[in-house]
């Protein structure tokens, strides 16, 4: 437990952290600065998951079993898989590189200007796959702890370098601090890996195709989970690209702070479900006790995401302003259905979760993939007809499409169903997050009469999350509040 209460307290700092880097380049760059830096570090994202095959998380597998075997097998695994990335890494540069000089429209017509930058950006590339290798080697190793806090380390690093680089050289500096940051906590990274675990990146290797041909198995699940990746990542690529060229860098800019909000309303969820919900589920337990979790994990997301997202919905305005700057509250009246759609990741990632814990990875990934395929139809209609909240609204639907592919194979292949308070609990979720964006429209945020509307609205919609939970979530809560109450509250003794 106090392993994982120190991830889950790095986590926030790391939750931090991204905030004040999004606060601080959204003031300097204001909207439109932020709409191309959003854009272009959308680009790196998705270069990076395209180019790395899925490899980094195939190799906390291997590196996981090679772990049990001892030291020198672990090392010669490692060293393995850093080279292998570390080739995929040149290669994704140079095409990208390749790419912009003799194709840049492929980048968009807007973004033509920043080709440049782009480019440099682009040289972080191999230093992003590479810390995701490190984070699951000292994972694999069963240091869960200090994996996340140099994932924190290198992150804080990164943003501190962002900020520099911004203010000495607006959107180009952003980048080439960024690239020589990344080299940097890379260096320091291997360095790190080899005084803790010993292990270095020059050791003698096995053959990457020698080691594949060991355990064929982990192909057809690279492959599979690298599918449904990248149709996640190519879909928040291609909404930022519709919404840059048809609606304009300021647009864009704005949609990557709705975005960022909701995606940090999930930022202490999502390491949860990894953490603590799929190693469970990939355990050898019968069906029941997996459903059986699956359904005890989502009822409790669900009651812990309802305080947040009403929160968020209930001020849009205020957290814009908090966490962006006043420029950014024109999109504050569409908040609360971005947030409505990450509840929705939350709940659906728990039972796909759930089927790759039963050993469905196939179904997870063809499902995912015709998901966010078919919605992706309608990405331009709705965001042509309702600007930033048609790409809340087309997420929404994937989500949906996704969760009744997903119920479907649950019922018909594995007899399993979602129970009925985790029913109960999304439904009340997702109207809760609804209201409270209808209540914002009542009166301002900062009048007596809107805030004391609003603070009514959140008591009461907690009052009722708290009704719908279980004696067993009522006694840890108020185990919780003992524990954290302080001293000299607490009655003395005798």
């Amino acid at each position: 437990m106090r392993v994982l209460l120190s991830i889950g307290v790095i986590q926030v700092v790391i939750m931090l952290v991204a905030l004040v880097r999004a606060k601080v380049l959204s003031v300097l760059l204001g909207p439109a600065g932020y709409g191309v830096a959003s854009t272009i570090d959308q680009t790196v994202l998705s270069t990076m998951q395209l180019a790395h095959l899925s490899l980094p998380f195939t190799a906390m597998k291997f590196m996981a079993r090679r772990h049990s075997d001892g030291h020198d097998a672990f090392e010669r695994t490692y060293a393995t898989f850093f080279r292998a990335l570390a080739l995929l890494a040149l290669l994704a540069v140079a095409v990208v590189a390749a790419l912009l000089l003799w194709k840049p429209g492929l980048f968009g017509s807007d973004l033509i200007a920043y080709r440049p930058v782009l480019f440099v950006a682009v040289l972080g590339v191999p230093a992003a796959m590479l810390n995701i290798l490190f984070v699951n080697t000292l994972a694999s190793a069963q240091r869960g702890a200090s994996s996340a806090l140099v994932n924190m380390c290198v992150l804080a690093a990164l943003a501190f370098a962002a900020i520099v680089g911004v203010l000495a050289h607006g959107i180009a500096g952003l980048y080439v601090a960024s690239a020589i940051a990344g080299l940097f906590t890379t260096a320091g990274t291997i360095w790190y890996l080899r005084r803790t675990l010993g292990v270095r990146v020059n050791a003698a290797t096995n053959s990457l195709v020698r080691e594949l041909r060991a355990s064929p198995e982990i192909v057809t699940y690279a492959l599979l989970i690298y599918a449904a990746m990248s149709a996640y990542s190519l879909t928040m690529l291609a909404i930022r690209y519709f919404a840059f060229n048809e609606l304009g860098a300021t647009a864009a800019g704005l949609l990557q702070a709705a975005l960022g909000i909701a995606l940090t309303a999930g930022a202490v969820i999502t390491p949860m479900n990894g953490f603590f919900l799929t190693p469970y589920l990939n355990r050898q337990l019968p069906l029941e006790e997996k459903a059986r979790a699956a359904n005890d994990f989502a009822a409790k997301v669900l009651a812990l995401f309802v305080v947040g997202g009403v929160v968020v919905a209930l001020f849009p305005g205020i957290v814009l302003r908090l966490l962006f700057s006043s420029r950014f509250t024109p999109v504050a009246g569409v908040l609360y259905l971005f947030v409505i759609w990450q509840c929705l990741y939350q709940f659906v990632n728990v039972y796909l979760q759930l089927l790759i814990g039963l050993d469905d990875v196939a179904f997870f990934s063809v499902s995912t993939f015709f998901a966010y395929g078919v919605t992706a139809l309608f990405f331009r209609p709705l965001i042509a007809s309702f600007a930033i909240a048609g790409v809340a609204i087309a997420l929404s639907m994937t989500m949906l499409v996704l969760l009744l592919a997903m119920l479907l194979r649950l019922r018909v292949r594995f007899g399993v169903s979602i129970a009925s308070r985790v029913w109960l609990r999304t439904a009340f979720t997702v109207a809760a997050i609804a209201g409270a964006g209808a209540a914002g429209n009542v009166a301002p945020e900062l009048s007596l009469p809107g805030f004391s509307i609003r603070l009514a609205y959140a008591g009461i919609a907690v009052a009722a999350m708290a009704f719908l939970l279980d004696p067993s979530e009522r006694m840890l809560l108020a185990d919780l509040a003992r524990r954290l109450r302080p001293r000299g509250a607490r009655p003395l003794a005798g």
